[in-house]
């Protein structure tokens, strides 16, 4: 049975969209959750529906990825409220979307601290924990463009690429302390990035909000765009000892999009 009762969770960028997903379904598993993101009044509305949900009080902070300061006092309250860190869950906000040209030095250092810093920094700390336990789980939500790049996705095509890259070095280094360290390529999930996508298209194209949907979803082999928790659904199986022999792997679920292994 899968259960992630007693373990501990930090989960990134988890007040909307993929995070919130993530923090809602390890809640209803049994993991004590603590999450983090800049917008505080968000993650108080993320706490109050867990709670609804599954009667845990999940840890917030407000914190931003891109500032090492934050990320330190995030560790520092997983320690505080839960007494360690068993699961990091590597989320990040949304990357600039832009032709590559357009993209400033300054955007790509943002992006960089964000995505990539963040990444090997949170492991850096986490890590500590896990191995004292010999024992841990390492999730790097990425996306499909690790696989198939997109055009105008410059950052996120070069940084979730590195971030899967650290992943499968880290997979092999620390599998003698029994912390396995997957990542997970997703495909077209309904949140807010994919709307502002769908936005943009609309206008480029212009077309209606509706045709810029339904030309996507026409992209996708199930014909219908994902949902958060389906994402938190894989990333609780990985976290479960049911997966205690998945290490090193780059997951899609991506409704069938990605026809390359």
């Amino acid at each position: 049975m899968l259960t992630l009762e007693g373990k501990n969770a930090l989960v990134c960028a988890g007040s909307s969209g993929i995070g919130r997903g993530i923090v809602n379904i390890l809640s209803e598993y049994g993991a004590n959750v603590t999450t983090f993101s800049r917008n505080i009044e968000k993650l108080n509305i993320v706490k109050k529906e867990v709670k609804e949900k599954t009667g845990k009080d999940i840890n917030i902070i407000r914190g931003d990825l891109s500032k090492n300061k934050d990320i330190v006092e995030v560790v520092e309250s997983a320690h505080e409220a839960f007494g360690g860190i068993d699961i990091l869950v590597m989320n990040y906000g949304d990357p600039k979307v832009d032709k590559f040209i357009n993209i400033s030095d300054d955007e790509w250092k943002y992006s960089i601290d964000m995505m990539l810093l963040s990444t090997i920094n949170l492991i850096r700390m986490g890590i500590q924990d896990m191995i004292k336990k010999n024992n841990g789980r390492i999730v790097l939500v990425t996306s499909m463009t690790t696989k198939n790049p997109l055009r105008n996705f410059s950052i996120s095509n070069t940084l979730r690429s590195g971030i899967v890259a650290l992943g499968k070095t880290l997979s092999i280094e620390l599998a003698e302390n029994n912390i396995t360290v997957n990542s997970i390529s997703q495909g077209f999930f309904y949140t807010d990035r994919l709307k502002n996508i769908i936005k943009r298209n609309s206008d480029e194209l212009k077309i209606t909000i509706e045709e810029a949907t339904k030309n996507i979803e026409n992209e996708i082999p199930m014909k219908r765009f994902g949902n958060p928790e389906e994402i938190g659904n894989l990333v609780a199986f990985l976290c479960s000892n049911l997966a205690s022999y998945i290490t090193g792997d780059n997951i899609q679920i991506d409704g069938g999009v990605v026809k390359s292994i």
